[in-house]
């Protein structure tokens, strides 16, 4: 297990402001992991996997989105090792922190206390866990300071060591986990090795923390035989996708929810895998998109709201070119107050002057489903108050439909906009084309509504 610093040079995203996380690069040295490997180690050049000098690695710059190009290459395979390897990213989050006396005795994070905590784990003394190698960022952040532009340097930097690992662990806070994970799920398009999320409730200096368990599940689905291909997170005995969960508490261990699919897989005596939900192998090289389009507001009406709110919102947006996409998490199924006209001329407005709406729900679970049923089309068994719920709703949801909102389905609303910021950053789909990929399942993030 090792650990390393943080180099100086910083990357900048002009569109989304600086990172506050300085890029790690390259983090694989044969001399810094205990790998178990046959031959003599004066022929180890010949073990050691292709790097970008060797033009396996291509970038491409499109005009005005920019994304990576990746062979998928199994980092164990002919090297004779008997362990895989992980790599761990630290981002920071409540597992890092301690007591600050300098601010309070308010918990602040610990630079280095992840890499000591997990030097002192004789879990990972065992022949069946990983040769894990450990990154902390500088400066270690909250997770309600990170955002887009760090999102992209986490992004990066599994791209520079992703010939060199067989999985990777991205220790960050919970506040914004779900945001971070489901964005990369997308920024990492063919992802043909396992990504899991994790971090903790309670900070790792205590006593009763829940972060060892964590760790080591995390660690052992990022280095699992057959790997789960997909960005996850794990979180109090339960594998998430990343961009169907959702964080449901603030003050208990079961922190994340995936409200609308059941876990990948969840962990007590047994590991119990829903083997079914998993997503395909992926499919040629892998993409690492690197642009979101973050001009993304999202709106919660509560029932008497006042339309000029939100029509003002719409023209200051359109006229200062700050608002791309819209979301409503409109009442149920995506009902909204058809009878209020200048609400649905708002919707109308806003997709004249090129702003996407999108319909979301307030609800937890469920779906949204805007004109789902037509109207005279019954069951015998329907009762007569069922019945005029559906009539409502059909017509609510034909009244979106005619303003040009679309359904979100069932997605999130972390999925939900980071899904737009990225369909709006690659740069290459015009606001009909990305309406229409909203409701086509790209990462699992939901169900395709549209044939």
């Amino acid at each position: 297990m090792a650990s390393s610093s943080t180099p100086r040079n910083e990357s900048v995203c002009p569109s989304e402001g600086e990172p506050l996380l300085k890029p790690a690069g390259l983090l694989f040295d044969y001399d810094n992991i205990a790998c178990q490997r046959s031959g003599n180690d004066d022929d180890l050049d010949v073990h050691l996997l292709p790097k970008d000098s060797d033009k396996l690695t291509e970038r491409v710059k499109p005009p005005v989105s920019d994304f990576f190009f990746i062979p998928q290459v199994n980092a164990h395979e002919g090297e004779g090792r008997q362990r895989k390897r992980v790599l761990v990213l630290c981002t920071g989050g409540t597992l890092t922190m301690a007591p600050n006396p300098d601010i309070g005795g308010a918990l602040s994070p610990i630079p280095g206390a992840l890499t000591d905590f997990m030097r002192s784990m004789l879990e990972l003394t065992n022949d069946k866990m990983p040769n894990v190698v450990i990154h902390e960022y500088s400066p270690l952040l909250d997770s309600a300071d990170m955002g887009p532009p760090d999102w992209q340097v986490i992004a990066r930097d599994i791209k520079s060591n992703y010939l060199h690992f067989d999985g990777f662990v991205v220790i960050s806070g919970t506040d914004t986990m779900a945001y971070a994970a489901t964005a990369l799920s997308f920024m990492l398009e063919n992802l043909g090795k396992p990504i899991v999320f994790t971090g903790s409730q309670v900070p790792i200096a205590e006593p009763h923390s829940d972060a060892r368990q964590n760790l080591i599940m995390a660690l052992i689905f990022a280095a699992r035989e057959t790997p789960i291909c997909e960005v996850t997170i794990f979180f109090h005995g339960r594998l998430l996708r990343a961009c169907r969960s959702q964080k449901v508490n603030a003050g208990a261990l079961h922190a994340f929810d995936s409200p609308n699919m059941p876990p990948l897989a969840t962990t007590g005596i047994a590991i119990n895998e829903n083997n079914h939900l998993f997503l395909s192998p992926a499919r040629g090289v892998l993409r690492v998109h690197t642009r979101m389009d973050t001009r993304v507001l999202a709106l919660r009406p509560v029932p008497g709201f006042n339309d000029q709110i939100l029509r003002h919102t719409i023209e200051a947006g359109a006229e200062s070119r700050s608002l791309r996409a819209l979301v409503l998490q409109l009442y149920g199924t995506g009902n909204a107050p058809a009878a209020k006209k200048d609400f649905i001329s708002c919707l109308k407005r806003a997709n004249d002057l090129g702003i996407l709406v999108i319909a979301s729900t307030q609800c937890h679970r469920g779906s949204v489903m805007m004109g789902h049923y037509a109207t005279g089309k019954r069951s015998h068994c329907i009762s007569l108050l069922t019945f005029a719920c559906v009539f409502i709703s059909h017509n609510t949801g034909k009244a979106l439909e005619s303003a040009g909102v679309v359904s979100s389905n069932d997605m999130t609303l972390e999925a939900i906009s980071c899904k737009v910021a990225y369909l709006m950053g690659r740069g290459d789909l015009s606001i009909e084309e990305i309406g229409k990929l909203m409701c086509v399942s790209l990462r699992g993030e939901g169900k395709s509504i549209c044939e």
